[in-house]
Formats: C-alpha cells, sequence, structure tokens
C-alpha cells in the first residue's frame, strides 16, 4: 500500500506568512470576507496557545480549542445559534479532507503514529471511548476517521476543563491534557494550512458572530 505523502511540518510562523499576502490582497479586494475573519481569529488564539508555558497548559489547551473552532464551527440559521459542537466538527472534518488536495492531513497524522496512539491508549479516555485499533486505521488509510475520533476525545478534554470538571493546574490530569494538546496542535496546523491552501473560497457554513459594525 502507498504511504502518506511525508510532507514537511509547517510551524505557525511560516504558515501565517504563507497566509499574510494573500489576506492582503483578499481584503483590498474585499474577497471572502468571513473566511478572512475565521482564519484572524485563529491565529489569534494560536498565537496566544503558544505563549503559554508548560505551566501553563489548561490556558493553551482552551487556547487551542478556541482556534479549532474559529474554523470548525458554523451557525444555524433556523435556531439563532451555533450549530452543535459535534456536528460542526465533524462536517468540518468532512470539508478539510475533501479539500486537502495536498495530502496535508494524512501527512500528519502518519507523522504523528505514535502521539495518535497515545491518545487513543490513554486510561482516562480509556474510560469514555471504546478501545481503537489506530495502526489499522492508518494502514486502511482512514484517515478522516483516525482525525474525527482523536477530535472526539479532545472535546471531551475541553469540556472536562471549560465546565469546571477540573481543579486548574490540577497534577490528575496533566498526562491526558499533554496528550490532547499536541494533538491538537497537530491537527489544527494541518487544517490551518488545508483552508489556506484550497479552502479559502469556499463556504464552509454561516460564521458565527460576525463583528459588530458601528
Amino acid at each position: 500500500m502507498r504511504p502518506a505523502p511525508q510532507l514537511a511540518p509547517l510551524d505557525l510562523d511560516t504558515i501565517r506568512r504563507l497566509w499574510k499576502p494573500r489576506r492582503d490582497s483578499y481584503a483590498d479586494a474585499r474577497l471572502y470576507e468571513e473566511n478572512r475573519i475565521r482564519l484572524h481569529r485563529a491565529f489569534s488564539w494560536l498565537e496566544r496557545a503558544e505563549r503559554c508555558g508548560d505551566a501553563q497548559l489548561d490556558d493553551r489547551y482552551l487556547a487551542q480549542w478556541a482556534a479549532l473552532m474559529a474554523l470548525a464551527s458554523r451557525w444555524d440559521e433556523g435556531r439563532g445559534a451555533p450549530v452543535a459542537e459535534r456536528t460542526a466538527l465533524a462536517a468540518f472534518v468532512r470539508q478539510v479532507f475533501a479539500t486537502d488536495h495536498d495530502g496535508v492531513m494524512p501527512a500528519t497524522l502518519e507523522r504523528e503514529r505514535a502521539l495518535v496512539a497515545s491518545v487513543f491508549s490513554d486510561r482516562y479516555l480509556a474510560r469514555h471511548f471504546d478501545a481503537v485499533d489506530a495502526r489499522a486505521l492508518l494502514e486502511r488509510r482512514r484517515f478522516d476517521r483516525v482525525a474525527s475520533m482523536v477530535l472526539e476525545r479532545c472535546a471531551l478534554v475541553h469540556a472536562q476543563l471549560a465546565q469546571g470538571g477540573a481543579t486548574y493546574g490540577s497534577r490528575e490530569n496533566r498526562t491526558v491534557l499533554k496528550r490532547s494538546s499536541m494533538a491538537l496542535e497537530r491537527i489544527s496546523l494541518g487544517a490551518v494550512q488545508v483552508f489556506i491552501n484550497h479552502g479559502y473560497a469556499d463556504d464552509w457554513g454561516g460564521l458565527c458572530w460576525p463583528p459588530a459594525r458601528g
């Protein structure tokens, strides 16, 4: 079986430098405003996450999740509220993989096989999810399924923090938080690359909470 392409990973600064000239030209032409806002928000939270030291792991994780959801969230006009998080994430992952003509996401998951396996085998997460053979899924090139399952686990960790289900800075959840944070960072950076490379002109659903005017 042919392996996923081994693209070199890009860091946040490099990705943002690649986006800046396009962002400026689109802004001047008043094109793709909602997607430019999504990316602006995502970059702001990713930069905040990078500034968090190891002692601020909780803050880093919350910022990383906000960055991902800046891209993934979409508005439900009928309800006048955001689409349910799980539904929005599932739609986002499907669209990212459909848009990923360079194979950024498969390359990311291939490169992070050990990290993905550690998330699936984590003792805390194992209490809430069925056992998964990450290696088998990757061998079958079910990269979209792997990404979705990793993010489901990341969502649980985020919910625990955001809903006060853990003590701030608790030693009890450091391992699962570190693993989830690393996985969330890798997937988010890959998704941003895909968005910039091929998805900036696409419809990613209604923008949640457009900037107030006036």
